[in-house]
């Protein structure tokens, strides 16, 4: 018998204690998020299945019983970063337009662009580099989905008034993805915060100035 240093005694030839056994579902949500967090450090071919595998303790092979290839890993992976974008879209839903848009400004930095490693870093992976097959194709969708939602918004506010009829819908929608670029890549760069903030209040409110019939 040995002294484990915290005045337990072990046998010599004790082994770790194995994995604690996980529901089904609650396995597939760990092997997502643990997929996502490799991606953030290591892009996407870096996210090896035997570096999921080890992050979580348990073999390749049992990465299979839940998912059916790396490729479902990572759309599953994917998934849990859009589905934060779809709820910060409709988290406002109800409210004039102009209303939704600033307190979607005002939020996103604090849920999306600071969240390094959970959300900004294997976003941009996601977006920015992945090789044609069902992982590109279910991201562009997915983001084609996101834009028609945030289209639907603006033609909302036009229907209420609130927002000019010569809008160009898809192109506000654009200047939206421009922002929400420009501040998710200036906090990967880790540039001056306090400058981001500002600058960011400024690119929200001249889009909302620029639609708005007020």
């Amino acid at each position: 018998m040995k002294d484990d240093g915290g005045g337990s005694a072990v046998s010599a030839g004790a082994q770790a204690p194995a994995p604690r056994r996980l529901r089904r579902a609650d396995r597939k949500e760990q092997i997502a998020r643990t997929t996502r967090e490799l991606v953030a450090q290591y892009g996407i071919h870096g996210a090896s299945l035997a570096r999921i595998a080890h992050n979580i303790g348990v073999t390749d092979a049992a990465l299979y019983r839940h998912f059916g290839s790396k490729d479902d890993m990572l759309i599953a992976a994917y998934d849990t970063l859009a589905d934060r974008v779809f709820r910060w879209i409709e988290s406002f839903a109800g409210r004039p337009v102009e209303t939704r848009l600033r307190k979607m400004g005002e939020s996103h930095a604090e849920l999306f662009s600071k969240d390094i490693l959970g959300f900004n870093g294997p976003m941009f992976q996601f977006n920015v580099w992945l090789p044609d097959g069902r992982v590109r194709e279910h991201v562009d969708r997915t983001h084609r989905a996101m834009m028609d939602a945030l289209v639907r918004m603006i033609e909302e506010g036009k229907a209420s008034g609130m927002v000019r009829e010569d809008v160009d819908s898809e192109l506000i929608v654009d200047e939206l993805y421009a922002w929400i670029w420009w501040e998710d890549l200036s906090y990967l760069r880790g540039l001056d915060a306090k400058g981001i903030e500002k600058r960011s209040a400024e690119m929200v409110g001249r889009i909302i100035r620029d639609i708005t019939s007020l």
